[in-house]
């Protein structure tokens, strides 16, 4: 079950890192990266792969992953991975 969802979390994570990257650079501000990657990057990944891929949730349904399941998950470990990064960048810095 663990592949299934770091499948989806990869899946939508593409996107994710798609908006945090052009958001960054957009701005050329690269210490709110993390933030825009937990919190909106997060969102617009999700809205994408459900755009792109929505095919793709009947798969998960069948296994008995719901959506809910599934975004709680991804940003769930995002924020994790968000946190360590915000950390990295303190010490770092």
């Amino acid at each position: 079950m663990l592949k299934v969802l770091l499948k989806y979390y990869c899946d939508v994570n593409f996107f994710n890192l798609i908006y945090t990257l052009l958001v960054s650079v957009l701005f050329l501000n690269f210490n709110y990266a993390p933030i825009i990657f937990a919190s909106v990057g997060t969102f617009l990944g999700v809205l994408s792969f459900q755009y792109f891929y929505s095919n793709q949730y009947y798969f998960y349904y069948n296994l008995g992953l719901t959506k809910m399941k599934l975004n709680t998950f991804v940003f769930i470990l995002n924020l994790i991975v968000s946190i360590l990064l915000f950390f990295i960048f303190i010490c770092f810095k």
